[in-house]
């Protein structure tokens, strides 16, 4: 994994480039469709819509936000969600399933949509919490289109500063 660092939100953090190996595009699964217990893999396609997958280590093509997730769970998380705003929050897990808005995950968006007038728009795509408390967000990108600067988004006081995100 290469280390660059790139402005998000006003500040500078830390830029991950992994070398994970795309798939193939394929139809875009209706996630925001998605209630908790779902599995992402039974969500209904769209073929007017395509997305770029990863592959995983056993060559499963999962959403890159999934990968992250799984990623953040190997490092401790206790959870950690890839996230749909698309009309509404919807959170799926490291295991491709969705989960609901409650305990530790659900009091941070809590936070989160408090300082921001109820919205989450500018949300990472990944969320993950750590036993210790700390809170980490993901950006997920592809290397042609790194150069944006968010900052649309208002962080709670009480995060302190929120952990690096792409």
């Amino acid at each position: 994994m290469v280390q660059k660092t790139i402005t998000y939100g006003g500040e500078q953090e830390k830029l991950l480039l992994r070398e994970w190996k795309p798939g193939e595009k394929a139809p875009y699964r209706k996630t925001y469709c998605l209630k908790p217990g779902q599995h992402w893999g039974d969500a209904e396609e769209t073929p007017k819509q395509n997305e770029g997958y990863v592959l995983t280590p056993d060559g499963n093509q999962i959403p890159v936000g999934a990968r992250i997730a799984q990623e953040l769970m190997s490092e401790g998380a206790i959870v950690a969600a890839f996230v749909e705003l698309w009309g509404k929050c919807v959170l799926v897990n490291h295991e491709l399933v969705c989960i609901p808005e409650e305990g530790e995950l659900g009091e941070a968006l809590a936070k989160i949509r408090a300082e921001n007038h109820g919205k989450l728009g500018g949300l990472p795509d990944v969320i993950a919490i750590y036993p210790n408390g700390k809170i980490v967000f993901r950006e997920a990108n592809v290397p042609a289109r790194i150069g944006f600067n968010r900052s649309s988004i208002k962080w709670p006081n009480c995060f302190g500063k929120y952990s690096g995100h792409v």
